[in-house]
């Protein structure tokens, strides 16, 4: 006999889609960035304060920049849907918590409509981001390549290019302070620029000094451009420029070493005094047969798990140096095997971009 139970049937509705991987992102990811979305609005705790008072001030804190976020008229109608419950409640008037509860739904379905029109966008500007990111051959002149890029949120600030011009090709890995939908924008405009030298400039460092020159001109303060431009030559050799981007990590098969690529240069959009285009080096690297050449960003060996310990550099060398006989893609899922699992259930919070350059003279 089947249930008719109106209750269950609007319960079973309500939770068919419900599984505990929701909810433990709602608790462990959304609460979280709720509090870092209004965290600028809250004033540091006076630890002269006792614990209570500090909670109590810290609540209201939170209630008066949740409601600050309100438009003016929603602020208003949330006030009154506050006010006519506690009239309600106290009074026992069941129509004005019949009214409050109303209000508070519709403004819910405001804010939810809002929301879902935003996330509609967004869901679009990600497509789009994924567009520019390069469908590249696996085997570039004599290097196996492989790379790896995942946003922290729906779009992100890391930027990687593989663009052949001529007689050399490429590599770009690059990142915007920040994530999210700002730092996705700039990442565009940094694109555009790169295009726009490539017809004029083919020395690395004379390229990132041009980028610098154009793209630091309409730049917010708030914001810099970290990039490493990598330049493959036809003898075997990569010419590499990095403006305050982590080191490049190479492995040697001949000596089974692990090296790292640092030259000299600092951030784009840094208040730097003149001093950019003086520190700015160039390193020239050799790459013979089963050399690997490692670019990424950040947000690889600033990884945490959910004690907040950092993956680190360390890890990324012995993964490397432990499993150089491989392709470059495998070599690459070593390295994304080893970062998840090190991540566990703690939130991805940075941005996540891969480069694996293998010397390879044979075809693949």
């Amino acid at each position: 006999m089947p249930n008719d139970n109106p209750i269950k049937k609007i319960f079973d509705l309500y939770t068919s889609d419900l599984s505990y991987q929701e909810i433990e992102r709602l608790i462990k990811r959304e609460a979280n960035e709720v509090y870092e979305f209004f965290k600028s609005d809250i004033p540091k705790p006076n630890p002269h304060q006792n614990k209570l008072t500090r909670s109590l001030i810290f609540t209201r804190s939170l209630f008066n920049a949740f409601i600050l976020r309100l438009t003016p008229a929603r602020r208003i109608f949330y006030l009154i849907a506050i006010l006519f419950f506690f009239a309600g409640f106290f009074e026992q008037i069941p129509i004005y918590l019949f009214a409050s509860f109303l209000i508070l739904n519709l403004l819910l379905a405001f804010e939810l409509a809002d929301k879902l029109s935003a996330k509609s966008e967004i869901e679009v500007a990600r497509k789009i981001q994924f567009d520019l990111i390069p469908k590249h051959p696996k085997q570039i002149y004599n290097y196996q390549i492989a790379t790896y890029y995942e946003p922290a949120r729906e779009v992100g600030g890391d930027y990687f290019d593989v663009i052949e011009n001529g007689e050399r090709t490429y590599v770009v890995v690059g990142d915007i302070s920040g994530k999210g939908m700002a730092a996705a924008l700039y990442m565009v405009r940094v694109q555009a620029i790169i295009y726009q030298l490539m017809n004029y400039f083919s020395d690395v460092r004379d390229f990132i000094i041009n980028l610098k020159k154009y793209f630091s001109k309409n730049l917010r303060k708030e914001y810099f451009l970290t990039i490493t431009l990598a330049s493959l030559e036809k003898d075997n050799t990569i010419k590499l420029s990095r403006a305050g981007h982590p080191p490049a990590i190479k492995f040697n098969a001949a000596s089974n070493e692990i090296e790292v690529i640092s030259p000299q240069g600092i951030g784009i959009g840094l208040n730097d005094k003149g001093a950019f285009e003086r520190t700015l080096k160039t390193a020239e690297i050799k790459m013979n047969q089963g050399d690997i050449l490692f670019l990424y960003s950040d947000g690889v060996t600033d990884t945490m798990n959910i004690m907040r310990d950092q993956f680190g550099d360390e890890n990324v060398k012995r993964i490397i140096k432990n499993n150089f006989k491989k392709t470059a893609e495998e070599i690459k899922s070593a390295l994304l095997n080893a970062i998840i699992a090190f991540r566990g259930s703690a939130n991805q919070h940075d941005d996540l971009t891969m480069v694996v350059l293998k010397a390879d003279h044979s075809p693949l």
